[in-house]
């Protein structure tokens, strides 16, 4: 009795305002239903779905629908889901293999000898991904990046040290480092991977 008297109560609440605060006196005016605390979350329904193609334990599909699933069965695991109407799809958590990613080796000229050169590894990687050559026929312009140098972390993996050495990277991406002096024609091969903070 009490839960139906609290829907209803809820019901009569949405129907009378545009928006409506839980812990706020000042929803977003965007937002149906506002959730606001600095001690407490929000708890997802904890089901146990039995498949990603299958509905159940719930009576259909339904597009927005979230849940935390509590079951290892079929091709589900304990996690967030949510549903696209046809299936549920998992929120993936972040692990170290979606947080890093790396560039093609970069080439540098090594023929000259040179101390205190700079590299922007933030700039190559942006220029890199906003302005690839090709596309497939549906893509987005532009593949999305990291929108600022110190959203990641960068470290160099591999480089040939007789050709030069790298001697510090910033915290936004600059690189410094010295060339040894190979000859006319000489580069060296640079490994650069990016992990997101």
């Amino acid at each position: 009795m009490k839960k139906i008297i609290l829907i209803i109560s809820l019901i009569s609440v949405l129907s009378s305002s545009a928006q409506v605060g839980i812990g706020t006196t000042t929803p977003n005016s965007d937002a149906i239903l506002e959730l606001s605390s600095t001690t407490k979350g929000l708890l997802l329904p904890r089901v146990a779905l039995t498949a990603t193609t299958s509905f159940a334990p719930l009576a259909a599909h339904t597009l927005g629908m979230s849940v935390f699933n509590t079951a290892t069965a079929g091709d589900v695991t304990p996690g967030t889901y949510y549903n696209d109407g046809t299936k549920w799809i998992r929120i993936e958590k972040s692990t170290a293999a979606t947080r890093s990613f790396y560039m093609p080796p970069v080439a540098i000229d090594v023929s000259v000898a040179a101390t205190g050169q700079t590299m922007d590894l933030y700039t190559l990687y942006k220029n890199q991904f906003n302005t690839p050559s090709v596309k497939s026929t549906s893509a987005p312009v532009a593949i999305p990046y990291f929108a600022a140098a110190t959203d990641l972390y960068y470290y160099v993996t591999s480089y040939d040290t007789n050709a030069m050495t790298v001697t510090s990277i910033n915290d936004s991406g600059v690189m410094t480092y010295n060339v040894s002096g190979l000859g006319s024609s000489s580069c060296s091969l640079l490994n650069i991977v990016f992990v997101y903070k």
